[in-house]
């Protein structure tokens, strides 16, 4: 089952593009075997997303702001509800991340990798949309 993750980019996180995510994770992943990167233009998309392979196995990753991700931050503010802080809910900036099926786990050490990745991003949060909960609590 696919199942996605959005990394919520507080005020003093770093600034992304979709083209400067694709150079930091074509870095991080350099010594990963059967792994490449590539942009796709998905049908009634605006921008072209990421696209990250090992082998068959794909993750889908985008850069994303303005008023939709704050929308979506007030209602992931709700959700957590005392759990979040308040400025959770003014977050205009996210990383948002689309993984593949995985059922027979295959590739579970790709996926901790990603977060892993996500997490050495400062002032970040990553929100579980399955689960309605955080990730991490940095």
């Amino acid at each position: 089952m696919a199942f996605s993750l959005y990394a919520l980019l507080g005020n003093e996180a770093p600034s992304f593009s979709n083209e400067s995510l694709a150079v930091d994770l074509k870095n991080y992943f350099r010594q990963e075997e059967g792994f490449s990167i590539e942009f796709e233009q998905l049908p009634f998309a605006h921008t072209k997303t990421l696209v990250l392979h090992w082998n068959m196995w794909l993750v889908r990753v985008c850069y994303e702001e303005g008023e939709n991700v704050v929308a979506d931050s007030i209602e992931i503010q709700k959700l957590l509800g005392a759990t979040a802080t308040p400025a959770l809910s003014t977050i205009s900036k996210r990383i948002r991340i689309v993984f593949g099926d995985d059922e027979r786990r295959e590739h579970t050490n790709q996926i901790i990798y990603i977060i892993d990745f996500l997490k050495e991003i400062h002032d970040v949060k990553i929100f579980d949309p399955q689960q309605n909960n955080l990730v991490n609590s940095v």
